[in-house]
């Protein structure tokens, strides 16, 4: 079953950001990660978000998201992340 993890994110720094995410997608592509989606919260119909934009990518499963996650690659490039916002980051099975 395919499973979606969802970024909640609020950026500081875009620009630092960004090479983060050109770092990241090569590990993506190995682990299967699909980018489906990306934008900006519009309105919030119940409870609380404080983040302002979210990102869900599609993996075949749970496990290949962990995976990548885990793998040395992505934690190799996640540094570059630090300093740059806050974020969230969800694990969704489907069903």
């Amino acid at each position: 079953m395919p499973a979606f993890l969802i970024v909640h994110s609020k950026l500081t720094d875009p620009s630092a950001f960004q090479h983060y995410v050109e770092a990241a997608g090569p590990s993506l592509e190995r682990y299967q990660g699909t980018y489906l989606l990306g934008g900006g919260v519009s309105d919030v119909l119940e409870g609380a978000h404080d983040k302002d934009r979210t990102v869900i990518f599609q993996f075949p499963s749970t496990q290949a998201a962990k995976s990548w996650y885990q793998s040395d690659e992505y934690q190799s490039v996640k540094p570059l992340r630090e300093g740059t916002g806050a974020f969230d980051f969800v694990l969704v099975d489907s069903f």
